[in-house]
Order: C-alpha cells, then sequence, then structure tokens
C-alpha cells in the first residue's frame, strides 16, 4: 500500500501546476504574471504566497478565488518511468495495490487521474471521504478486506504520522528518503521510536 503525495510523485509537481493555473487565471483577467513570485514565496516559505501576490500586483481578485482554483485545477502531472515501472513489475506479480492519502477528496482525485493511478490500484481511500486521517488505525484497517491475509508492506513519506499505526499491526514499514525537495520537511528526530518505519530507501525502486 502507497502514500501518494511526495511518495509516488514530487508533492512540488503538483504546488507548480497550481501556481501555474493560478497565474493563468490572473493573467487572462489582469495581464499581469504572478508564476515567478508565487514559486519565490514558496521556496521562501511565506505563509500565505496568495495574500502576498494580491497585495503586490494589487489584485482585486479574492483570496479564497485563488485557494480554490488552486485546489480544484486539473494538475499537470505523471508518474516517473521508474514509479510505473514499478506498479507494473508489482501488478503483473500478483500484488494487490492500495493507495492511503489524505487531503481534501477533490483535489486528491484529481491528482490520482491526473497520473493514471485508478488503473494501478485495487482499493483507493481519501481522508475527507472516509473522515478519518492518518494515523488513524482505522484507515489502514480498511485495506485488509483487500489484501485478505497476505503480508501487508505501507510505503511512505511522513514519519510523523504514516508509520505508527501499520507498524502496531503488524505491516511492513517502508520510507522513501526525502532528498531535500519533500513540500513538508521529513524529520524524525522528534518522532518516538514506534513511530519509524523498519526500513528507509533512496528510491522507489
Amino acid at each position: 500500500m502507497f502514500d501518494l503525495d511526495d511518495t509516488l510523485y514530487p508533492e512540488r509537481e503538483f504546488v507548480r501546476s497550481g501556481f501555474r493555473a493560478v497565474s493563468n487565471a490572473i493573467e487572462r483577467e489582469t495581464g499581469k504574471c504572478v508564476f515567478d513570485r508565487l514559486i519565490e514565496l514558496f521556496e521562501y516559505q511565506h505563509p500565505d504566497p496568495f495574500d502576498e501576490v494580491r497585495q503586490q500586483f494589487r489584485l482585486s481578485i479574492p483570496k479564497q478565488a485563488l485557494v480554490d482554483m488552486y485546489r480544484n485545477h486539473l494538475p499537470d502531472l505523471a508518474l516517473t518511468a521508474e514509479v510505473s515501472g514499478l506498479l507494473a513489475e508489482l501488478k503483473s506479480s500478483g500484488r494487490v495495490l492500495g493507495l492511503l492519502t489524505d487531503g481534501r477528496s477533490r483535489t486528491q482525485r484529481s491528482k490520482i487521474r491526473a497520473l493514471g493511478l485508478e488503473a494501478w490500484t485495487d482499493a483507493i481511500l481519501i481522508s475527507e471521504e472516509f473522515g478519518t486521517a492518518k494515523p488513524a488505525e482505522r484507515n489502514y484497517r480498511y485495506f485488509e478486506v483487500y489484501f485478505a491475509g497476505r503480508p501487508c508492506v505501507y510505503v511512505g513519506d511522513n514519519p510523523a504520522k504514516d508509520f505508527a499505526a501499520p507498524n502496531r499491526m503488524g505491516w511492513q514499514t517502508v520510507c522513501v528518503l526525502d532528498r531535500g525537495e519533500n513540500v513538508h520537511a521529513q524529520i524524525a528526530a522528534n518522532v518516538h521510536a514506534e513511530a519509524l518505519p523498519q526500513y528507509w530507501i533512496e528510491r522507489l525502486a
């Protein structure tokens, strides 16, 4: 079973795609291109890049409208050959593949469609649709009916929430190491030992 963001694809790609959609909409309405500024604010971890560009470029578009454009746009995403090759190999060998992700239904569904993951996965759970988010154990239990007693493996990227529940449930847990590009910093030092993954890998392959 896989996490989505920063596990199967770099979440920064979604951020760039969303900023491009927002910038294009602003440029059509005002003639102003804000894409580079949004990226700059994101890289500097500005707490509210949309409000900042509204003020800097004197935009009349409400901030919530920009946020909605970002969350609801059809993202320009694709799996790498490495990831799609891995999924194909797992599927052809008879593995059951699940996808467990936190977030808003519409946003996560649009990512999943853009990446073509529905074709690879036997079951998908999104926290907003299910009512609870990781690390809730019930989110992981949902998949056990699909695995039907087989050994279970969870692959994620965030020790703060990904691995505590599957560790308790006797699953194997694997963390894909951050190469300094993850949207959310991968900090394991402050995480209790029982929440750490059993294995760390540099690449999914």
